[in-house]
């Protein structure tokens, strides 16, 4: 899953191997007998339902409910061409959180993962460089929900944690392409985007563009809310150039904002905004969001809609952005996805709900006509329960966004979720860019009679979709503390 020339992949082809496992430990059963506490919600299940726990688990006896219904043909295997496994290697652990929560991203030299408090530099072979607590980086402990990118405009890393008691995203990047110690390669800032200390702004999604960070955010009130008010795309300034740093500008350098109640076309609230991360720098970027599909009302509402918007710098301050306004595709109608059984344990496991899980950006020479389009992907109710859908989506023009193509990713025996979709797009540091024709989706399946796996599919061009390939199978079902502290 490495271009095959010295360059810069988009960031989900260089996640799936390491992560996809391990961020299915999210347990959807709930806390009873006690006031709903965000904090604690969050340190087992990772996100915050979008209507509530009871909502949620609504949504979820309705989708089992529906996959008992479903009766997939089998499985018709695919002579198209597969992927191949590359380096692979375990990567950094922390046993005392779940879920972990973790991401990564591949530069020219370096591979960096984030798990909920740690992080660590690889070279692109698995060797371990440096390793660290992100307290070392931010100077807080109470981080939840990191991610980090690389930016082949800048040439740097950027990462962003939540911090979940001071309401503050804690952010920074990388001085060089190439970092070699923690914190010391980094520079760290702090933003509090005008949250309140009470305020939740949940499901941190880093994307970039040309000049700014992006952060898509579901907003809730207060740690006993249970209902997202509204969704939020947060903003802030990147440094300008490719050449190293040496001494971390200061904090009044970069500007940041928010835009806040971001809706569909159809003035529905737009869910879980998902900015895409930037292959191809340009000063255009782009976010995603979708139709909430969580119940009551009863029975469960039919999701349809993906909303594309644009973001640019403005043309009176082009270190402010402007958001256009929403657009919506309408796609077959969908349901969230039933939770996930495993062998060897009445644990089943968290496929969220429908939302939409990561976005890249860039260009496709081959299905697009050369300009950019955005992959991302979402688990559905489908297949033997839970299945995952990917898009390829051409967002211009932004007043008539389309998709370029689509697939599903199931299967008659196995739920299917968690995917990361990502073309093979590279962009080197001289500025060249090559390849985007062909897709990469890693994702994690399970089932009654399976342990939890890390897969992965292909598709090259116009060609059909491969078989699954099999990453990593777990020798043993997917348990940890979180489990026992659930009712």
């Amino acid at each position: 899953m490495k271009p095959s020339i010295r360059g810069v992949a988009a960031a989900a082809l260089s996640l799936v191997v390491l992560a996809s496992l391990a961020s299915s430990q999210a347990i959807a059963t709930t806390h009873k007998g006690a006031p709903f506490n965000a904090r604690t919600y969050l340190k087992t299940h990772g996100y915050l339902p979008l209507r509530g726990v009871a909502t949620l688990k609504a949504m979820k006896a309705y989708a089992a409910a529906q996959a008992a219904k479903l009766h997939p043909a089998a499985n018709t295997p695919s002579s198209a061409a597969a992927p191949t496994i590359g380096s692979s290697w375990k990567g950094v652990v922390n046993q005392g959180f779940t879920p972990p929560d973790p991401n990564g991203a591949i530069g020219p030299n370096s591979y960096v993962e984030i798990v909920n408090t740690n992080i660590a530099i690889y070279q692109r072979n698995g060797s371990l460089v440096a390793t660290s607590l992100m307290s070392a980086l931010t100077g807080h402990s109470n981080g939840s929900d990191p991610m980090v990118l690389y930016d082949p405009g800048t040439q740097r890393f950027y990462y962003n944690i939540w911090d979940t008691t001071q309401a503050t995203m804690q952010w920074g990047f990388s001085k060089n392409a190439n970092p070699t110690s923690l914190p010391g390669s980094f520079c760290n800032y702090s933003a509090s985007f005008g949250y309140q200390t009470t305020n939740f702004p949940d499901y941190p999604k880093l994307g970039q563009s040309g000049k700014f960070l992006m952060i898509g955010v579901n907003f809730y009130p207060t740690i006993t809310s249970q209902v997202a008010t509204r969704s939020d795309l947060l903003w802030i300034t990147k440094p300008q150039g490719r050449d190293p740093i040496t001494t971390c500008p200061a904090a009044s350098t970069f500007k940041n904002g928010k835009f806040t109640d971001l809706r569909n076309q159809d003035g529905s609230q737009a869910f879980t905004p998902v900015p895409a991360i930037q292959t191809d720098p340009n000063k255009n970027g782009f976010v995603v969001a979708s139709s909430d599909t969580e119940c009551p009302p009863m029975p469960c509402p039919n999701g349809n809609l993906i909303t594309v918007y644009g973001l640019r710098p403005s043309s009176s301050d082009p270190t402010v952005p402007q958001l256009s306004p929403p657009h919506s595709i309408t796609r077959g109608t969908y349901t969230g996805p039933p939770d996930a059984p495993q062998k060897g344990s009445s644990f089943d496991i968290d496929t969220l709900d429908g939302r939409l899980s990561h976005a890249v950006s860039a260009v496709d020479p081959v299905n697009n006509g050369g300009k950019v389009a955005i992959w991302t992907a979402q688990a559905i109710l489908g297949g033997a329960g839970s299945e995952d859908v990917w898009y390829e989506i051409n967002p211009l023009p932004l007043s008539s966004p389309s998709i370029v193509q689509q697939g599903t990713i199931s299967s008659n025996s196995l739920y299917v979720w968690n995917a990361a979709v990502s073309p093979d797009r590279t962009f080197n540091t001289s500025g060249q860019a090559a390849h985007g024709g062909t897709m990469v989706a890693g994702f994690t399946t399970s089932s009654a009679n399976a342990f939890p796996a890390i897969q992965m599919v292909s598709k090259v061009g116009a060609g059909a979709q491969s078989a699954f390939v099999l990453v990593k199978q777990s020798a043993t079902a997917d348990l940890d503390f979180g489990c026992a502290q659930l009712g």
